[in-house]
């Protein structure tokens, strides 16, 4: 029995032996010598589906076995050469191969192969910022400046005139409550690129207007690789001017590292942000009979950490299982000194005078984890991705305000808010290629959150019912889509879509039900491009979106900012929805010209105004239809052979119209905005970059915001064969990129200038370790989207 056990291992050891052989090459560069490190792909030839990999030696052999009854293709590869591809048949010795560089020389002159900037897609723009150099060294939010049509004024963000934009990471709207906040404490370092998405998919959540998808670097495939880096500023400022009475300066080191072994695949990524910043602004305030002028100075500190860490398990060629742990603790503090003039709006004579000290501590922190599955079918592209995805934040927030009068006496107020939020979110999606033209996407997604909103109010020692609010809210969202891409011969493109959304919620106050809601929505899209020569291509696309309510602006808790000024939520508020139209004409995949048209109804005003006595307050509105047109055209920039960039217009057209307070409020405004990047490139490891941007005065809901933009440059240098960077730029040059703007309506009438700490000087240094060419840890699109995003808590 012993004889036969042994005699079926042998025979089953030479089965496999026959089965089975060893491809062996040399790899030479363009001067006969040796290329070690260069990486070598096993590639199944029916879906290039990654089978094995290898690295050559330093005589610049590799090595791979493959199986006699399959077709293999090999992928060579290494920084700077050009990629080259082997049908693999019956060799065994492939002899000697010659990888050529990745250059073409003109008229003495290397010229470097490089992505594009702006990559115009069917369904969105890519812009590549991976190798900017004014980037270095910047906030994420500040990083989103450099996208064509983006403005970012006292961290709102606006596309092409709208203000109803969702920002994504990695395919997800975030696992972040307040994402402005977040953006303007991430370091940029790690940012690959930036998608937008005029008019998202139906497989894209409905909630949301606009989406920037923010990309992050990944890590190689092979062994221990990462990034460190470590960036540092400096705030140009004059003391006195502005109220500046220190120094402004952020310190970000950050981390990313990746180990792929076997079948494992570890990762993991984290920053510290530390900033001091500070906001100055001045409001003239009409109130008949009298005249108030502000002056708020707010220094402030924010400490920030943000991590990210994960486990890819590759059990087998079609089945990958992941966990991914995320989250980020943040801790500010601001001071604001206000001081205000009363005066008789006539004669100019004063009348009063007081001071109003604001002491802010807010805290947030988030504990968010994500399983998921993928199973891949027979090609790539038939696949299906199953997400579970559970986060949780707390959220708390104590200002102290002390009212002190012209002859000392003075009064206190304290608010505090605790404000947890909790997320469940199960999510499919699934996708099968049908034919060799046609491609089906579908899924579904069941999302359950629970919001508490806890405000303690004590006015002067004596707690304040009327200010004071417990206010809960409930919230399941069910949705599914369905998507088709569709090829037409070589020219013809489509995608399709339609998708479906049910939303339950529910709220109170108190005890109180002040909120019962369930509705059905359909979002259809579709995206129809044509390529009508090699070099230009048409396109026309139609979504319809929703934007529901952020859960803040649901709660109706009474906010001071400042002693004339408070903010109150409104739990009545109804979503709004929009039909989103676009033409676009591209020149070698780049966007060219580009007209688009977007009508929203019930438009949120996230700040309707309201006069109580002395008192100006907010409170969001469904007040007007919005209808918004834009006029798009961009151009490259390539002076000789060494500078290159793009400059671009948008010609905007906001027209708002609503019947508010007793009073028809029908307002439109044209504005043009230029935008600009160009890059002078002396040697292939220096870089000279200039950028920025222009607007006229546009208008915003109730607001005129007067012209603003900014001037960045940026000088960076790269060493040992690109692993190191050292980039030193300067920031809003001019510090230009200032909110100046009125408000006028009815008895209403502000005006108001603001500034911030925009203008600075950057040095950045980062160093990538380990095999910088494969990809490995994977983009996770978790189920916590579109929900989380719309937690806003400034």
């Amino acid at each position: 029995m012993v004889k036969g056990a042994a005699f079926g291992i042998l025979l089953a050891l030479s089965t496999w032996a026959h089965a089975q052989k060893t491809i062996v090459g040399k790899i030479l560069d363009e001067k006969q010598k040796p290329l070690k490190g260069i990486t070598v792909l096993l590639l199944w030839q029916k879906d290039s589906s990654l089978q094995k990999s290898s690295i050559t030696n330093g005589e610049g052999i590799f090595s791979v076995m493959i199986n006699d009854d399959k077709q293999y293709l090999l992928q060579l590869s290494g920084v700077g050469l050009q990629t080259k591809y082997i049908v693999l048949k019956d060799q065994k010795e492939l002899g000697d191969i010659i990888l050529k560089q990745q250059v073409n020389e003109i008229a003495g002159v290397t010229v470097v192969a490089s992505k594009p900037f702006l990559e115009q897609r069917a369904d969105k723009l890519v812009v590549n910022v991976e190798n900017s150099a004014t980037a270095a060294g910047a906030t994420a939010l500040e990083i989103l400046q450099k996208v064509p049509g983006v403005i970012v004024s006292n961290e709102k963000i606006s596309l092409a005139g709208r203000n109803n934009v969702g920002i994504l990471i990695d395919g997800k709207s975030t696992q972040y409550t307040d994402i402005n906040q977040v953006l303007a404490s991430m370091g940029a370092s790690n940012i690959e690129k930036i998608e937008v998405m005029v008019n998202p998919g139906a497989r894209y959540d409905a909630q949301g207007g606009s989406l920037i998808n923010i990309i992050l670097k990944k890590n190689a495939n092979l062994g221990t690789n990462g990034t460190i880096g470590l960036a540092v500023s400096q705030g140009i400022y004059e003391k006195g001017q502005y109220g500046v009475d220190r120094n402004y300066y952020r310190v970000i080191p950050s981390m990313s590292i990746n180990h792929r072994k076997g079948k494992w695949n570890v990762y993991g990524s984290g920053n510290f942000f530390h900033r001091n910043f500070f906001d100055y602004s001045e409001f003239d305030r009409a109130i008949s009979p009298f005249k108030f002028s502000q002056t708020n100075y707010s220094p402030a500190n924010r400490n920030t950490i943000n991590y990210r860490a994960g486990v890819d398990f590759y059990a087998n060629k079609k089945n990958t299982f992941g966990f991914l742990i995320r989250g980020f603790d943040f801790q500010g503090i601001t001071e604001t000194v206000n001081n205000t003039k009363q005066n008789n709006a006539n004669s100019g004579a004063l009348i009063s005078t007081f001071r109003t000290d604001i002491y802010n501590d807010s805290r947030r922190n988030n504990r968010a984890a994500n399983i998921n599955w993928k199973h891949i079918f027979d090609t790539s592209e038939h696949f299906l991705n199953i997400d579970a995805d559970y986060a949780q934040f707390d959220i708390t927030n104590r200002g102290d305000i002390t009212n002190t009068l012209a002859n000392g006496n003075s009064y206190i107020n304290n608010q505090d808010i605790n404000n947890p939020v909790k997320f469940l979110v199960l999510k499919a999606d699934y996708g099968k290629p049908i034919g060799k033209t046609r491609l089906l996407e579908a899924g579904s997604k069941f999302s359950f959150a629970t919001i508490d909103n806890y405000l303690v109010f004590i006015g002067n020692g004596v707690y304040d019912s009327k200010r004071s609010t417990n206010f809960r809210y409930r919230e399941n969202i069910n949705a599914a889509y369905i998507n088709l891409k569709q090829q037409f011969g070589e020219r013809w493109e489509l995608i399709t879509g339609l998708r479906t959304e049910q939303t339950v919620a529910k709220g109170t106050n108190s005890g109180t039900e002040v909120l019962n809601r369930d509705y059905w929505q359909m979002f259809p899209s579709i995206f129809l491009t044509r390529k009508l020569n090699k070099h230009f291509a048409t396109g026309i696309q139609y979504v319809r979106r929703v934007n529901r309510p952020g859960y803040q602006q649901q709660n109706p808790f009474i906010e001071f900012l400042d002693s004339l000024t408070y903010t109150q939520g409104n739990p009545l508020l109804r979503p709004e929805t929009s039909d989103q139209y676009k033409f676009s004409l591209n020149y070698d995949n780049q966007p060219f010209f580009a007209i688009s048209y977007n009508k929203t109804n019930d438009v949120i005003f996230d700040n309707a105004p309201r006069q109580q006595g002395n008192l100006t307050f907010t409170t969001p509105e469904n007040l007007a239809k919005f209808e918004n047109l834009v006029f798009e055209l961009n151009f490259p920039i390539n002076i000789g052979k060494k500078i290159s960039g793009f400059g671009g217009n948008q010609f905007i057209w906001n027209h708002y119209a609503t019947e508010y307070l007793g009073t028809n409020y029908d307002r439109q405004k044209w504005n043009w905005q230029a935008y600009w990047q160009i890059s002078y490139k002396p040697r292939t490891d220096w870089n000279i970059e200039v950028s920025g941007f222009y607007t006229t005065n546009f208008l915003n809901e109730f607001i005129t915001i007067r012209e603003l933009g900014n001037l960045n440059m940026a000088v960076q240098k790269s060493f040992m064969e690109k692993k190191l960077r050292v980039t030193l730029n300067i920031n809003d040059m001019f510090f230009t990129q200032r909110s100046d703007g009125s408000l006028q309506y009815q008895n209403i009438d502000v005006a108001f200038r603001q500034r911030n700490e925009s203008r600075n000087i950057r040095l950045a240094i980062s160093y990538s370790f380990g095999n910088q060419q494969l990809k490995a840890a994977r983009n996770r699109s978790t189920g916590s989207d579109a929900e989380s995003s719309r937690v806003k808590t400034n």
